[in-house]
């Protein structure tokens, strides 16, 4: 995870980038997808807000204040058009909802990769290999260099500042291995979780949720075949807590673990995989040498694929970075270190110019497309309204009040579309939490809700300015001599 991906043909080229593209435009296409859906949805939530707002506005009009009766004037524009208006809202509504979450990903990336001064987390791995395969010696190594470290510099909390990951993917049905039956797992020292896990921090769960953690971490720490899993990934396997099942590993072959699923994650959390006792994953291992008349398991010099260190600060890491980087103490096979962010940061950069296009190119052309659809919206409209413009003007409108009028209008419908899409995006992701792997949930951020109606405001400004010059410059002689 932690590198560039490897060129697969003498010319560069990388099929797994070419995978990543085209899983972005099926991703970018399902989100406009279903932003249409849910601004039809929303539609009649839209016009009974019109509607609610003319009704307040009639009865406050009585009051004799100018701003009241001008905006009351523009309610009542938009439901003179119900069509134009409509498909003017569905514009401005899929604009927003797609470009918000282009900006979470966007956020969510700068967030990932983002460095701190102090307390945060490294990662050792293996230098030259994907994944990174580790003997489990190398830990007991990293430990006894933090060990050598001035006492100022090392881990606040000692051990508890370091965790090893194993992975372990496998099967319930080796016969069907179809995805329902698969299920992923993070093999760790079960008590390091809520210390260590991006996530499932103290800091980041709840009060129960984190009581429920705590008492299924206590389970797993009686006996090492129990596991926790996330409810998604049970209700995917059709399993439930409670329930006992044989796992056969895929990456570690002829091997066979019987769990326990005693809990499940917190809501939104690690979603798809599970925890299971790393001491379970060693004794498997034992298994198999003393079923194989002493000969070890093809992976149990491999069996460790991460470390992690949370280290008090830059001068930690750069000295355990350059011990770790020494042949002297690891050279078979030869370990880095880096900040998580930097990992994180690496992995990106295969993918960086697909985020480049996202940021720079397709929410671009997004705007430019939507204001041309309001801006032929708006001009059906005003042509339909011509007889409308010129009686205003008779009434004593001056062309500036017109078009005022008319930019009023689209920007009325884009403060209320932006507002519903990106509360809807904020609403749902916030809901459902989705994340990846462990680099932490997408989260739709707060400054959304105010970015939001301001952006289909401008957009709409911009999409109306043609229409409401065009509504402006409308000659009164001209519209009663087409009527009469």
């Amino acid at each position: 995870m932690y590198g560039p991906a490897p060129d697969f043909a003498p010319t560069g080229f990388d099929p797994s980038l070419f995978m990543l593209t085209g899983y972005v435009l099926l991703v970018m296409g399902g989100a406009i997808g279903g932003a249409l859906v849910l601004g039809v949805v929303t539609l009649p939530v839209f016009f009974l807000l019109v509607y609610v707002a003319e009704v307040t506005l009639s009865a406050l009009s009585e009051s004799g204040f100018l701003l009241v009766k001008v905006v009351l004037l523009l309610f009542r524009g938009l439901r003179r058009s119900p069509l134009r208006t409509s498909l003017t809202y569905l514009a401005l509504f899929v604009l927003t909802l797609v470009l918000t979450l282009v900006y979470t990903v966007i956020s969510f990336i700068g967030q990932a990769t983002a460095e701190k001064e102090a307390n945060f987390k490294v990662i050792v791995t293996e230098k030259y290999s994907i994944p990174s395969m580790m003997p489990p010696k190398y830990e007991e190594r990293v430990n006894r260099l933090i060990a050598e470290l001035p006492r100022e510099l090392r881990p606040v909390n000692g051990d508890d500042d370091v965790i090893t990951w194993a992975f372990v993917g496998g099967t319930t049905d080796p016969s069907n291995p179809k995805p329902e039956n698969a299920l992923f797992m993070f093999c760790v020292e079960p008590r390091k979780i809520p210390l260590m896990m991006d996530g499932l921090e103290k800091k980041d769960l709840t009060d129960s949720e984190y009581a429920d953690l705590q008492e299924s971490i206590k389970k797993m720490q009686e006996d090492f075949r129990r596991i926790i899993v996330s409810k998604s990934r049970l209700q995917r396997m059709n399993v439930h807590v409670g329930q006992k099942l044989k796992l056969s590993s895929v990456n570690y072959k002829d091997i066979t673990f019987e769990f326990e699923i005693i809990g499940t994650l917190p809501e939104g959390k690690y979603e798809g995989v599970g925890f299971c006792s790393r001491a379970y994953l060693e004794a498997m291992l034992r298994s198999y040498q003393s079923s194989h008349n002493g000969e070890n398991h093809p992976l149990a010099d491999k069996c460790v694929n991460l470390i992690w260190i949370r280290v008090p600060n830059r001068q930690t890491y750069e000295q355990l970075a350059a011990a770790v980087g020494e042949t002297k103490n690891f050279s078979g096979p030869a370990i880095k270190m880096e900040t998580a962010s930097a990992g994180i940061g690496t992995f990106m950069e295969a993918y960086k110019d697909i985020f480049w296009g996202m940021k720079y190119i397709l929410s671009p052309a997004m705007v430019a497309i939507m204001s041309l659809v309001i801006a032929n919206a708006i001009s059906i409209s005003v042509r339909e309204r011509r007889t409308e413009m010129a009686v205003l003007k008779v009434l004593g409108f001056q062309p500036r009040h017109v078009m005022g009028m008319i930019l009023g209008e689209a920007m009325l419908v884009g403060l209320i579309a932006g507002a519903m899409s990106t509360f809807l995006a904020w609403w749902l992701l916030g809901s459902f939490k989705f994340q990846v792997a462990f680099l932490g949930a997408f989260v739709v951020p707060d400054e959304v809700l105010l970015i939001g109606p301001l952006l289909g405001m401008c957009v709409a400004l911009v999409g109306s300015i043609g229409p409401a010059l065009s509504a402006k410059n409308v000659r009164v002689a001209e519209v009663f001599a087409r009527q009469a």
